[in-house]
């Protein structure tokens, strides 16, 4: 090995351990073990559920009105999509027939499957 190398191979080292011993002194102590008989810290608290101000109002049990809903609302219901979304919001306009009366009527206008149908009956108002 050159003179050069030996040198710059022992700042390595030395620049190492220093650096090594300081990581090692910058170390936080450890905190004091309980005895026996000195109580013991409280459990963490549990996690609230969100208030029912801040949920969609298709998972708070509010029904959603398939005749004044907006298309980010119905999309929130089970089984309806974008797309299923637009299509009952096109086929309420009053050249299209206006205002769904029932499941029934939404069914057959919007042009949804059963499935569809069955999933939305109990979380959907017509007035």
């Amino acid at each position: 090995m050159s003179f050069k190398t030996t040198v710059a191979a022992l700042a390595v080292v030395l620049s190492t351990g220093a650096a090594f011993a300081q990581a090692q002194t910058q170390q936080p102590a450890r905190p004091a073990q309980p005895t026996f008989g000195t109580a013991q810290p409280a459990a963490p608290a549990k996690a609230t559920p969100a208030p029912a101000a801040a949920q969609p109002a298709a998972k708070q049990g509010a029904l959603v009105n398939v005749n004044t809903a907006g298309a980010d609302e119905l999309d929130k219901l089970p089984q309806i999509g974008p797309a299923r979304a637009k299509a009952i919001i096109e086929n309420r306009v009053a050249a299209k027939g206006g205002a769904y009366k029932d499941i029934a009527d939404l069914e057959k206008r919007a042009d949804l499957p059963s499935n569809a149908i069955a999933a939305i009956k109990d979380k959907v108002r017509f007035r």
